[in-house]
């Protein structure tokens, strides 16, 4: 197959002497770009996405369960492309089409062992409960995981998955939903140690975002979509600039260079606008059971297969400014299912804690009724026949929170953070010359 770096150099593929070129890395790219054009333009134009099956089918052909080659990429991407490629490819062709990409994805995770803590290949994945080295490479594996578990419920995997993300959200986790401080190289450090100077590479919060979205696919558990959002609008969102032409490779807490439009290392110039474009696959998700509101986010969208019908929702809100939403339910036919709506909680992380309380719906009402829903996993569910317009309102609590770090942080002692909604505000000295003295009237501490 062709791939500049191997091809011009005439590199062996597939050769652990290679393993660091990113070989593998490059064609979950591809593959993931030939999967997001096949689904905007509907399947209007399918060469790329043929070019794409020719690719995997190289690999499946190649590499697998012997007498095929064993091997495995030192910078995982590939394992994530062959999910999404197989999940699409079942789409279009019926079930089971596209299962030899599945298969593909979890062979090349399970070669990973007797390597090294930086690709995550120290041991096997489903032994490995402590996220570590290179921050990027390490939530690209347990993304493909989440999707393994996602795709097959396979119980050893789904252990590894969930202490993983308890290590990471519990001890080693930015109050922006950033992670990688950087102790290792881009990579993440011991426990609670997380600096202000910490790396947050912008293409980390890209797979964090990943790793959420998947686990919330799993459990259909609001804490997960909460944590994305956390994520979205801080970690990744505030690397770019206002304008969306300069943005930061790396993120800590404590910055003061200015934004660039370059850099040396180019994966974030792809990374962080195909990330952001991927926004309206994460406001809604759907099961037998019926729909639920992960974001809010401004929207319109039609699902299929929703109480036997195909429903239209649209969604009007200020938010993250403010707290007012509503969310109007169109289906094409009168229907019965389960509308879940997020209950806000922001104190997923044991690593922080904020004042005042800015949890749960405030005002939830059905076509100007007040209803007081059931709440299941961190949903507020509304279950009845819907009709054409009926709109459901409710209110975030948006108050202005101070957030403090657990004392074994060490960086965050005596310091807080201003959070308003899932913001975290950032205090710059632009026209306050060099000092934040509104800042210490406003929290009795330095910030």
């Amino acid at each position: 197959y062709l791939q500049t770096a191997f091809t011009l150099s005439e590199r062996e593929r597939w050769s652990p002497r290679y393993r660091g070129d990113h070989e593998g890395y490059v064609a979950g790219y591809f593959l993931d770009a030939a999967v997001a054009h096949h689904r905007l333009t509907r399947g209007a134009d399918t060469r790329l996405f043929a070019a794409a099956r020719r690719l995997a089918d190289c690999w499946d052909e190649h590499l697998g369960p012997a007498p095929k080659q064993e091997w495995f990429d030192g910078h995982q991407a590939m394992e994530m492309g062959l999910m999404n490629l197989g999940r699409l490819v079942n789409e279009v062709e019926g079930p089971g089409a596209g299962d030899r990409y599945l298969r593909l994805a979890k062979f090349l995770l399970d070669c990973r062992r007797d390597g090294s803590e930086y690709d995550q290949s120290h041991r096997p994945v489903v032994q490995q409960y402590e996220a570590v080295g290179h921050a990027v490479r390490a939530v690209y594996t347990y993304t493909a995981m989440a999707d393994v578990v996602l795709e097959t419920g396979d119980p050893d995997y789904q252990s590894a998955v969930e202490s993983l993300w308890d290590n990471i959200v519990n001890r080693k986790y930015y109050v922006t939903g950033g992670v990688g401080s950087g102790e290792t190289s881009e990579g993440f450090g011991p426990d609670y140690s997380l600096r202000h100077s910490g790396y947050c590479e912008s293409c980390s919060s890209c797979g964090e975002i990943f790793f959420q979205h998947r686990l919330n696919l799993i459990h259909h558990d609001a804490r997960y979509a909460y944590l994305l959002e956390e994520t979205l609008y801080n970690a990744l969102l505030g690397s770019v600039d206002l304008a969306g032409g300069n943005f930061y490779y790396q993120n800590p807490l404590d910055e003061r260079r200015p934004r660039y439009p370059w850099h040396g290392c180019p994966c974030c110039v792809g990374n962080i606008p195909r990330t952001l474009l991927s926004l309206p696959t994460w406001i809604y998700a759907k099961d037998p059971d019926g729909v639920y509101v992960n974001l809010f986010v401004g929207s319109t969208v039609r699902l299929t297969g929703v109480g036997g019908a195909e429903v239209e929702f649209v969604q009007r809100t200020d938010h993250p400014w403010g707290g007012r939403v509503s969310l109007t339910v169109n289906p094409e036919v009168p229907a019965r299912f389960a509308l879940h709506v997020r209950v806000p909680s922001r104190s997923v992380s044991q690593l922080y804690r904020a004042e005042p309380v800015a949890d749960g719906l405030r005002g939830v009402t059905v076509n100007g009724a007040a209803i007081e829903p059931g709440i299941v996993a961190g949903y507020a569910v509304i279950t009845r026949e819907w009709q054409a317009g009926d709109r459901v309102e409710f209110t975030l609590p948006m108050p202005v929170q101070i957030v403090r770090g657990d004392a074994r942080i060490e960086a965050t002692k005596g310091q807080v953070a201003l959070r308003y909604g899932p913001v975290v505000y950032c205090v710059e000295p632009i026209d306050q010359a060099t000092t934040f003295g509104a800042v210490d009237l406003a929290t009795g501490l330095t910030p």
